[in-house]
């Protein structure tokens, strides 16, 4: 956050200043993004860095979350993301 304020160009931060990546997509209205899509973002972003660190285990991921292994099955289908499991 710090990082954004101080690259920010304007007095108030926008979405595409705390998520550079999602900044052009779909613009509404100058630089707002509907914040669902910003959700979906850091939800995605949060659950891949899980997976990662678990080497794919949903369970492990899941509890890293704070969320029940049902849900975070549910929101990788909803936001299209893939598991890659490292069987070693």
């Amino acid at each position: 956050v710090e990082r954004a304020v101080a690259l920010a160009g304007a007095e108030w931060l926008m979405p595409g200043d705390l998520f550079p990546d999602i900044s052009n997509a779909g613009d509404v209205g100058g630089s707002f993004l509907p914040l669902s899509d910003i959700r979906d973002a850091a939800e995605r972003r949060q659950i891949d860095r899980a997976l990662a660190q678990t080497a794919g285990h949903i369970q492990d991921a899941a509890r890293l979350l704070g969320i029940s292994r049902t849900t975070l099955w549910e929101k990788m289908t909803r936001l299209g993301v893939n598991v890659e499991r490292s069987d070693s």
